[in-house]
């Protein structure tokens, strides 16, 4: 699938759902962060409905240089008693709003799916920390669990990463800067409607992006000038991840919603680790809108989660 960059034809189930997020909207909408983030406890009930349950779940805290890091762990039964491989999970929200919770069925589903012991971060958030302090957050976390997760029941020498929307550029940025510096990279990256460019200049974003309900334009650019004010960090690779050398990247799995702005920097990004001679699987769903993955009313996202949980599986089995 190609997406037409054009909402024609708009499923029964998306229109629903933008019909609802219409109906919920306040007249008046503020983009301060403070404001945002007091829509996160809401959105987390919402997301969260029809999650699976797990054998595991707690709430841990990982020490990282700016001090503790709040996470949430879940994981299914381990399968014969083998040590379970690991998985990094960071949320979207721009950067700016969200939390592990809004995530909580994504990641415990993954947990299943992909046989893995979730850690999925509450990293520090812009405009408060801008970048890098939330790349540095996943940084530290990942250099921890590679000492650390023997000790909670994790393989460390089986780790992958994750992320959607601002997480998925996160996650992408992890593994390029720990190739940057030196360290071992995730044994395999899973990308969902990830925000890998923040110059924000694709067609996909030109046709979507000006009255999209999720992420329309002005929310996109206040949330950009929230992390990276200054322009030319857009074309950091660590920023902008689509921009780094992706010679080295590990395999990767990309999702992509057909009406999402942020369609061409999922597709852009596997066709350049496609290039470069990379392992990376493309999964595109026609009609979805951004983070479809998060609303439990939209069918596609058991087939999206379905197929990252296997992909993942595979990877880690492989080490």
């Amino acid at each position: 699938m190609t997406t037409s960059y054009t909402r024609e034809g708009l499923r029964p189930e998306v229109r629903a759902l933008f019909d609802s997020i219409v109906a919920a909207r306040p007249p008046q909408r503020e983009l301060a962060a403070a404001a945002m983030r007091a829509a996160d406890p809401l959105l987390a009930m919402m997301f969260n409905a029809g999650a699976p349950t797990v054998a595991r779940e707690e709430e841990i805290r990982i020490p990282t240089p700016a001090g503790e890091m709040r996470a949430l762990v879940f994981a299914g039964e381990p399968a014969g008693g083998r040590a379970l491989p690991v998985l990094l999970y960071m949320h979207g929200g721009g950067f700016v709003i969200m939390s592990p919770e809004t995530t909580a069925r994504i990641t415990k589903q993954l947990a299943l799916e992909a046989g893995a012991l979730v850690f999925s971060i509450d990293y520090r958030r812009a405009p408060e920390h801008p970048y890098p302090a939330p790349l540095d957050d996943c940084a530290a976390a990942y250099r921890w669990l590679k000492d650390r997760a023997a000790s909670l029941g994790g393989d460390p020498s089986r780790i992958a990463v994750a992320g959607d929307s601002a997480g998925g550029n996160l996650a992408a940025a992890l593994s390029l800067r720990l190739l940057a510096e030196g360290d071992e990279p995730p044994a395999a990256v899973g990308l969902t409607c990830a925000w890998t460019d923040l110059a924000m200049a694709t067609r996909s974003f030109a046709a979507f992006g000006p009255d999209d309900l999720l992420i329309d334009d002005a929310t996109m650019r206040h949330w950009r000038s929230c992390y990276a004010p200054d322009s030319e960090q857009w074309a950091q690779p660590l920023v902008s991840p689509l921009r780094g050398d992706l010679s080295s990247f590990p395999p990767a799995c990309v999702v992509v919603g057909g009406i999402d702005p942020l369609y061409d920097d999922g597709v852009q990004f596997a066709e350049r680790l496609r290039t470069a001679g990379r392992a990376v699987e493309l999964h595109e769903y026609d009609g979805m809108p951004h983070d479809f993955m998060l609303f439990p009313a939209l069918a596609a996202i058991t087939d999206a989660s379905e197929r990252t949980g296997a992909f993942l599986r595979r990877a880690l089995a492989a080490g």
